[in-house]
């Protein structure tokens, strides 16, 4: 699917609610993986900063790791959010192919009720987390660790935002995952 929103290749829904989540949808992921590109940059460039200053200039930058380490939970946040909604995380198809299309769509609400739940629950502790470790401060740069649980409670507080969506709607057309080769039988005819 080369990594982009799978709706880019169809034609928006006329249906005022299905014309509204996807627009938003494909606004959330284009933004979730722009933060994450930039983060993952941002993440090397420190890097290489903290290599070429104690190794060339003699200087330590101990707060790199401290800064590199929010921003991969961040960079990792946004990408989890974002593959969610492009439904690229794994998936086992061990019966599906074998149901009805209402056994898929029932398929599909309950797959999503589920995840739901764990993500709530994910999103409930890291909340907790973020509350119990406010006092928590990393050495260099007295950061509260407050702010790593944040990124993780976004994460997982918008994939459960998403998976209602899922459970509430169901399977929708212009939602689905293809193939990369499926994509181009579909170019290739007139």
């Amino acid at each position: 699917m080369s990594g982009s929103f799978p709706v880019n290749h169809v034609v928006p829904p006329s249906n005022g609610f299905d014309r509204i989540a996807f627009y938003t949808l494909r606004w959330v992921t284009r933004l979730c993986d722009g933060a994450g590109v930039a983060l993952m940059a941002a993440i090397l460039l420190l890097i290489v900063a903290a290599v070429i200053a104690r190794d060339l200039l003699g200087l330590g930058m101990p707060w790199t790791e401290e800064v590199a380490s929010m921003m991969a939970i961040y960079a990792i946040g946004f990408g989890s959010l974002s593959a969610w909604v492009r439904s690229e995380h794994l998936v086992v198809d061990l019966f599906s192919h074998k149901l009805s299309g209402l056994g898929k769509s029932l398929q599909y609400r309950a797959t999503a009720l589920i995840s739901c739940g764990f993500f709530a629950l994910a999103a409930w502790g890291a909340w907790i987390m973020s509350d119990m470790s406010a006092n928590n401060k990393t050495v260099s740069l007295s950061i509260s660790f407050s702010y790593l649980y944040y990124g993780i409670f976004f994460s997982f507080a918008g994939m459960a935002l998403i998976a209602v969506w899922q459970t509430l709607r169901g399977p929708v057309a212009w939602l689905e995952v293809h193939d990369e080769e499926e994509h181009q039988e579909e170019l290739a005819q007139p």
